[in-house]
C-alpha cells in the first residue's frame, strides 16, 4: 500500500507561518546603508523618520536645495544650523515641524 492509497478524512494539510522584519529603505537605492559624511547621515536619519525633503527644510527653516545640498553636494551646514543638525541625526531632535 503507497501513500497515495490511503484515504483518511481526517487528514489536514500542514500549514507554516514564517514571520519576518524587513527595513524596506533598504531597498531603495537611495538610502544610505552605511552612511559615512555628514550628509549621508543625514539623508539616513530623515529617511528612517520618514520625513520629505520639505519636512526637514520647515525644521531647520532652510529651504529644500540647502538639505539636498547638505545631503548629496557635501556642503555643510551654516555653523548656526550644525548643532541642529547633529542633533537631528542623533535622534535628540524632535521632528515635529512647530
Amino acid at each position: 500500500m503507497g501513500i497515495h492509497d490511503v484515504h483518511n478524512d481526517n487528514f489536514l494539510p500542514l500549514v507554516y507561518t514564517l514571520e519576518v522584519e524587513i527595513n524596506v529603505l533598504d531597498f531603495d537605492p537611495r538610502y544610505p546603508k552605511n552612511p559615512q559624511t555628514l550628509g549621508e547621515k543625514l539623508r539616513k536619519a530623515r529617511m528612517d523618520k520618514g520625513m520629505t525633503l520639505r519636512e526637514t527644510a520647515a525644521l531647520f527653516g532652510v529651504s529644500e536645495t540647502a538639505v539636498i545640498n547638505w545631503e548629496i553636494r557635501s556642503k555643510m551646514p551654516e555653523a548656526g544650523r550644525m548643532e541642529r543638525v547633529k542633533e537631528f541625526i542623533e535622534g535628540k531632535l524632535n521632528s515635529e515641524i512647530s
